[in-house]
């Protein structure tokens, strides 16, 4: 398939912090292969990495940015705001900070607005392959856990720190990272959701 350039502009609400502030973004990047295309998760954000911190930006009130598919509103968001592929980790396979930009390279920038309990995030990714015929989320996905009152994780499965539940699938049932929000977005094929709830998350 020919190489695409994604844009995903959305916002996520109720992240159960009063003041409306994030307090911590710590992503991850989740990557498995099979023989004809890539699973991939660009962002997991609650990961237990408590010497990263990334800005996010406050934008006026009378500047509110908007989910239809123009980004210029984001303009004015300095590049030093911007996350990149660089400073994801890998989460299952094992190749930790070892990205091919080549394969996937993703810029993500997030936002708020004071008095406002939403959160707002611009997901860019270059990908070298797009497939959303299959039925399944075999997808590029943009996967984000909102910690807002900083409970700590884990929230993804293989970073549970009992081993044995690592590699059961149904460790995203159980009541860790209960108290979080755990979404999944990606651009989906024809009839398919924009997003989706995992585990036992509200």
């Amino acid at each position: 398939m020919p190489v695409s350039t994604d844009r995903v502009i959305l916002s996520a609400g109720n992240t159960d912090n009063p003041a409306g502030m994030p307090h911590r973004l710590n992503p991850g990047w989740r990557h498995s292969m099979t023989p004809t295309l890539f699973l991939l998760a660009g962002l997991g954000i609650g990961l237990e990495r408590p010497d990263v911190e990334f800005q996010v930006f406050q934008f006026p009130a009378n500047q509110i940015p908007r989910i239809d598919g123009d980004t210029s509103d984001w303009s004015i968001v300095p590049n030093s705001y911007s996350i990149g592929t660089k400073q994801l980790r890998e989460t299952v396979t094992g190749i930790g900070d070892k990205h091919d930009a080549k394969n996937l390279d993703v810029t993500v920038k997030v936002g708020w607005v004071k008095g406002l309990n939403q959160l707002y995030f611009l997901y860019e990714a270059h990908d070298n392959y797009w497939d959303f015929a299959q039925p399944g989320l075999h997808n590029d996905i943009f996967e984000l856990v909102v910690d807002g009152d900083l409970s700590g994780g884990p929230f993804i499965r293989q970073m549970h720190p009992n081993k044995e539940l690592q590699t059961r699938l149904d460790t995203h049932f159980l009541f860790h990272g209960v108290h979080a929000q755990n979404y999944h977005i990606f651009t989906p094929a024809v009839d398919k959701d924009w997003t989706m709830v995992w585990g036992c998350q509200p």
